[in-house]
């Protein structure tokens, strides 16, 4: 029996974000900048495992984010391609 809703067949797809981080600390040196991207929530996770580092999920606010269009003013969850201000000297 097919499902008539089609998210069930499709993986969920999160937005992807930038963002720079202190390898120190690890604190978000910038907010987290969106790049109009959307990334499958299962191949990220799949990313996670490989290289944690660099690949990371978060639930972020409107307030947390550069770019946000949320109007519920809620959080999301949502992909992170973080660069470390170490690797930027580089």
């Amino acid at each position: 029996m097919k499902s008539s809703n089609p998210t069930w067949t499709m993986g969920k797809k999160l937005e992807l974000y930038k963002a720079v981080a202190e390898r120190e600390t690890g604190f978000w040196i910038d907010l987290p900048i969106v790049t109009r991207q959307l990334v499958s929530r299962d191949e990220w996770i799949s990313l996670m495992e490989i290289d944690p580092d660099h690949f990371q999920m978060a639930t972020l606010t409107a307030e947390e984010l550069i770019g946000c269009s949320m109007d519920n003013g809620g959080a999301i969850e949502c992909a992170v391609l973080l660069t470390w201000s170490d690797e930027l000297l580089q």
